[in-house]
């Protein structure tokens, strides 16, 4: 789907005092999670 809402949401996770959002499609979220792909925001 399109990226700008979950941007969007991301932001808002972030800036409510989340530490790292992780966006990727449910059959890569392991290697999201180790940081192999996807994308990651963190705050700063």
């Amino acid at each position: 789907g399109s990226m700008g809402p979950k941007i969007l949401a991301s932001i808002r996770f972030i800036k409510s005092g989340g530490k790292r959002v992780i966006i990727s499609s449910i059959d890569k979220a392991y290697k999201a999670f180790k940081g192999e792909t996807g994308t990651e925001i963190y705050p700063g």
